[in-house]
């Protein structure tokens, strides 16, 4: 994946990175990595429960910068909407205007009138993250977009 070429570990000349699932890091994020079996290099962003766990538990983490040379990237997005008609259609819509390939969808079932849209997307640059997501914000209906981060028991 692109995107996983874009993070450097210097500690960790060589390695492989992988980018974690969990909390989708994109440049210019705040990240750290975590050395993992096979000699590879997980990367996440430095708010990721996941990440906090690990430090807490005594896991080193490794510096992480973005090369500046990177391009495309892969990030998880939540829409919470109040549910109607054509939200889904509204919402693919904006995210392929800012030239996001969907990679993965999940529409919870609504809860009060309320639904979530979880997507994981491919973007071609991660400058665009934040115009895409005011674009999401703005299909009617949709009264918060955040960066997802799974949380894992």
């Amino acid at each position: 994946l692109a995107g996983e070429a874009a993070a450097v570990v210097p500690g960790a000349p060589g390695a492989p990175v992988r980018l974690a699932r969990c909390c989708t890091p994109v440049p210019p994020d705040a990240a750290c990595g975590f050395a993992v079996r096979g000699g590879a290099v997980t990367v996440h962003r430095e708010e990721c429960p996941k990440a906090v766990e690990m430090v807490e538990g005594g896991r080193p983490a490794l510096a992480v910068r973005w090369r500046s040379d990177s391009v495309g990237c892969r990030v998880t997005l939540q829409a919470e909407a109040l549910g109607r008609p054509e939200l889904l259609a509204d919402l693919t819509e904006a995210l392929a205007q800012h030239g996001a390939a969907v990679v993965h969808a999940e529409v919870e079932p609504p809860r009060q009138q309320r639904v979530r849209h979880t997507y994981t997307l491919r973007l071609p640059d991660a400058s665009g993250l934040p115009r895409l997501m005011r674009a999401m914000r703005r299909v009617p209906g949709v009264y918060d977009v955040s960066r997802a981060v799974r949380v894992h028991p």
